[in-house]
């Protein structure tokens, strides 16, 4: 495949370029004079391919210098044919070509899209702004409070009264298919206890409280599709998110990535804010349960703001659930272990997080344990709501 992509990389020309780079600087007398690419990030289910093309445009006694990003998706064997599953592949192309992330209330953009369009060969590409952080490089822990806050005015107008999106193509009951998609996972875990990197990253781990979590699933999931719905990102953490000065002064948060995009549960939006900011290096481990607080008050905050007023033990209630289950269950257990058991993928996954396989289990040792913590509180708040 990516011989395939950087083969149709090479026949980008001026012809295709230019009508993109006129909407890129809101210019129609321009045309593109010269022009490169490089690659940027491609995830870790090597499902996309991000590269960003930059050059020089001609227009009257001027020479102006431009960027474009385009981000290249293709199938996933066995999940793009469900258009509500998580991983169906058109999804994001879908978004953009709705015109849904046009207009978000609260303090949430989406990149500018240019155009969205499926090619020969399963793959659809999709030109878009080049987004930068223009606020703060480095986000302070303070920060990720303000950006909580606008995710918050963003759920919060569907909750408070603003029609749901109904496109067939957003995801629904995100958070149970994730769950469930980790079943085979969870057996190969429970027969590979002995593995040293399992045991590196799960010390103790034993096969009774395994099977103890895994039947508990259907009760907590349960509850969470019984909170209040809204319209939701559903991946919005440090790396999916940028922050940049308005042109009223003010700031604003760009999120992109719109793939997971779908309706779910209050709270479920700030689980990745606060487990894949540090899953991602973006935040320091040990400060995980202070940027829980930060976060769960800035996201109380935003939903006020939106006019929502309901109980906020159902927010702190979808939020934990979400992350222990999200993450400890479906994305560690449902994704890492078949990649720490398979050295096929070792360094895809290295390339995507940065780290090398061992350091990812010593990583993950000390986020499951904060997962633990995030547990308990799940388990008192669902005897509170029952």
């Amino acid at each position: 495949m990516a011989e395939r992509i950087e083969e149709q990389l090479k026949t980008v020309d001026q012809t295709a370029l230019t009508p993109l780079v006129r909407r890129a600087l809101d210019r129609e007398d321009v045309t593109v004079a010269e022009w490169r690419y490089q690659p940027i990030y491609g995830g870790i289910e090597m499902t996309s391919d991000i590269y960003r093309f930059s050059g020089d445009a001609l227009a009257t006694g001027e020479v102006l210098p431009w960027t474009l990003i385009l981000k290249i998706v293709q199938a996933k064997p066995g999940n793009e044919e469900d258009p509500q599953g998580v991983w169906y592949w058109k999804r994001e192309p879908l978004v953009y070509q709705s015109g849904l992330l046009n207009d978000l209330p609260g303090g949430l953009t989406a990149p500018r899209c240019y155009e969205a369009a499926e090619r020969r060969g399963g793959t659809t590409w999709i030109w878009m702004e080049e987004v930068k952080d223009e606020v703060h490089e480095q986000w302070p822990l303070a920060y990720y409070g303000d950006v909580a806050r606008c995710l918050g005015q963003f759920n919060g107008a569907y909750l408070a009264g603003k029609p749901l999106p109904d496109y067939p193509w957003l995801t629904r009951k995100h958070l149970r298919k994730y769950v469930e998609h980790a079943a085979p996972a969870v057996d190969l875990l429970l027969n590979s206890l002995d593995h040293p990197l399992i045991q590196r990253a799960l010390p103790g781990i034993s096969a009774e409280f395994m099977q103890g979590i895994w039947e508990e699933r259907h009760a907590i999931l349960e509850v969470i599709e019984c909170l209040p719905q809204t319209f939701c990102h559903l991946d919005a953490f440090r790396r999916n998110l940028f922050s940049r000065h308005t042109a009223n002064g003010g700031c604003q948060v760009v999120a992109v990535d719109w793939s997971f995009t779908g309706i779910a549960a209050v709270g479920e939006e700030i689980a990745p804010l606060v487990n894949g900011s540090v899953a991602f290096g973006a935040v320091d481990p040990g400060d995980e349960i202070e940027l829980e607080q930060i976060v769960l008050e800035g996201y109380l905050e935003g939903l006020h703001d939106a006019g929502w007023q309901g109980d906020p033990d159902l927010v702190r209630f979808g939020y934990a659930a979400t992350l222990y289950w999200r993450y400890a269950i479906g994305g560690f257990t449902g994704e890492m272990i078949p990649w720490m058991l398979d050295e096929r993928y070792h360094e895809a996954v290295e390339q995507a997080m940065g780290h090398s396989m061992q350091d990812m289990a010593d990583k993950t040792a000390s986020q499951l344990a904060f997962c633990q913590y995030v547990y308990e509180q799940v388990q008192g708040l669902k005897a509170a709501l029952d």
